[in-house]
């Protein structure tokens, strides 16, 4: 029986929200006709520098404007369209009055992501500091969220130029990290010291009843960044919200090449149709788009021996499988031919044998699912 969905379907609203933007974003960062036509190739260009070049890129490279027309008009939609699926699901009812802090915050993406996924928050006093190196991006944010949300809102952001690990000066409820940790140095034999030193200082930021949320965009490199950092935060006295169910040793902390990595791929069903045309002109065409995170707090979530599954579907003999999550390790989760297998992200409670098997390949405990019959 599948008890939660990570990511399920955009509401109406938010799908109407993400459409919405592209007039938005025309009417606050207008392109003119030469720069619009070459578009599509600072978007290909900046694809590289953040992935096979992302060496070669610098450290402030968001304060140029060669940068930044591309990332607000192709990577922050992409980025609030994942964030959306995953406000969605995640339980998020920040106290009327609450503080949050967004760090690496880039053009405000979380906040604008947050706005248009939970309606029910748009009326309360939220206070919001916003934290990057870079002045620049979140004042374009900063115009983008007002345009959408209206000179009115309830909402007060300030933007302070910082780096990670500055000082916060107000203990938050909640602090976000999104698609920032990967811009820190995690080589070698920094990885352990840096997520001692991040802990340490999100620890010291938050308000005891208060959650950290980490959200990457879910490449290998970001696993591994996110399984150091929930492993430091347990021993912190911190306790998974999700996706974890569980809150023994992490079951796929990308350990070396070809070992498991705990990330999430979904469809981009709901994204905007203005974004997906950009994606072909670009062609950076998406099927669908993947994001690994940790949600924690000192409370955690409830544990009661769930299942959690991680991968897509794929075949194996007899039926198909999908690596997942459980208090046991990686688990295999087997579907007979005839059977829908889970959607990425869903939490389910287990029957598990009385003797599991071990799957040869992976290692992982064998699970055979028994749920609804496959549609003819």
């Amino acid at each position: 029986m599948s008890i939660d969905l990570l990511f399920p379907p955009l509401t109406a609203d938010n799908v109407a929200e993400l459409e919405r933007f592209g007039g938005i974003l025309k009417k606050v960062w207008p392109l003119k006709a030469k720069h619009r036509d070459h578009l599509k190739y600072d978007i290909r260009d900046m694809s590289r520098s953040l992935t096979s070049e992302r060496s070669d890129r610098k450290a402030e490279y968001m304060s140029d404007a060669k940068f930044l027309s591309p990332y607000l008009t192709y990577f922050l939609p992409w980025n609030l369209y994942r964030m959306s699926r995953l406000f969605t699901g995640l339980e998020l009812d920040i106290p009327d009055g609450g503080d949050i802090v967004d760090l690496g915050s880039g053009p405000i993406t979380a906040v604008i992501a947050l706005w248009m996924s939970r309606p029910h928050l748009r009326e309360r006093k939220l206070n919001f500091t916003c934290m990057d190196r870079a002045p620049k991006s979140m004042q374009a944010g900063l115009k983008l969220f007002t345009a959408m949300a209206g000179t009115d809102s309830p909402w007060r952001i300030k933007t302070v130029k910082a780096v990670f690990t500055d000082r916060i000066n107000r203990k938050a409820d909640l602090i976000i990290a999104a698609n920032a940790l990967n811009e820190l140095d995690w080589s070698g034999r920094t990885t352990r010291p840096q997520a001692e030193k991040l802990t340490k200082h999100l620890k010291n930021s938050l308000k005891e009843t208060g959650r950290i949320l980490l959200i990457e965009t879910g490449v290998r490199l970001t696993g591994r960044i996110i399984a150091e950092m929930r492993s430091q935060m347990l021993e912190n006295g911190f306790s998974p919200i999700a996706p974890c169910p569980h809150t023994v040793e992490c079951a796929m902390p990308s350990l070396g090449k070809g070992a498991p990595w705990c990330h999430f791929n979904f469809s981009v069903k709901g994204a905007p149709k203005w974004l997906q045309m950009l994606s072909g002109e670009a062609d950076l065409e998406k099927d669908g788009v993947s994001m690994n995170f940790i949600y924690v707090s000192r409370k955690g979530g409830k544990e009661f021996e769930a299942v959690r599954t991680i991968s897509e579907p794929f075949r194996v003999q007899g039926g198909q499988g999908q690596y997942s999550c459980s208090d046991k390790g990686l688990t295999l989760v087997e579907y007979p031919n005839g059977q829908d297998p889970l959607a990425p992200g869903e939490l389910f409670v287990p029957q598990w044998p009385e003797k599991p098997k071990t799957d040869l390949k992976s290692g992982a405990i064998t699970l055979p699912y028994k749920g609804k019959t496959a549609k003819k």
